[in-house]
């Protein structure tokens, strides 16, 4: 469920856009809805919504609701970059505070999946923040230059096929750098935990 409702805003703008005969207007009222049903839903299943969530929900009521009141898509094409700027900001801004926010949401996740945080050093945490800054920020300069270069279709096109390209890209070459720094126990460690939970018997059990 919780899947479902972290692409949801997503997958309406991308539906609605193309069953609605490519009306970027009507994808907007869909991505403001599926982002208000996704807070909505948090709330009501698990008492919370994700600080995350609650951003990308701001934003796009701020930027779909100026696109649908003065019926310009400029606004909405900017809101990738928006978003993606903020984000940049708020990282590199905790870089000289001497507060790493994203090791703090990374190791949030390894709990999640892994059961346990695989353990780096100081200079590859800020090596990680560095170029997830570089990240956010090559791609809304990315999407400033498909969107205003070429048609809407293209734009729209390229969110969905380029964007989602771009980000197995570049996820994968973050899980390989922290393949890459983990300790040959903690290499062997994570193979025997998966290996422990795609067990049939541990599974039964």
């Amino acid at each position: 469920m919780k899947q479902f409702l972290d692409y949801l805003p997503v997958v309406a703008f991308f539906a609605a856009y193309f069953i609605s005969g490519r009306d970027i207007y009507t994808a907007t009222w869909a991505i403001l809805i599926g982002c208000l049903i996704q807070v909505s839903g948090s709330l009501l299943l698990w008492r919370k919504v994700e600080k995350m969530h609650w951003f990308v929900f701001i934003m796009t009521a701020i930027f779909g609701g100026m696109t649908l009141l003065l019926r310009d898509d400029t606004f909405i094409k900017w809101r990738p970059t928006i978003i993606n700027f903020l984000f940049a900001v708020i990282l590199f801004g905790g870089h000289f505070l001497h507060r790493n926010l994203l090791q703090r949401l990374l190791e949030t996740l390894m709990l999640k999946g892994l059961g346990h945080i695989i353990p780096l050093q100081p200079v590859q945490w800020r090596i990680l923040n560095i170029v997830f800054v570089g990240y956010f920020l090559f791609v809304g300069v990315v999407n400033l230059y498909v969107a205003f270069s070429f048609s809407t279709d293209f734009w729209v096109l390229f969110k969905a096929i380029g964007f989602s390209i771009l980000s197995i890209v570049f996820y994968g070459s973050v899980m390989l750098y922290l393949y890459r720094c983990m300790s040959p126990e903690e290499r062997k460690r994570l193979f025997e935990d998966k290996a422990a939970a795609n067990d049939p018997e541990n599974k039964e059990s």
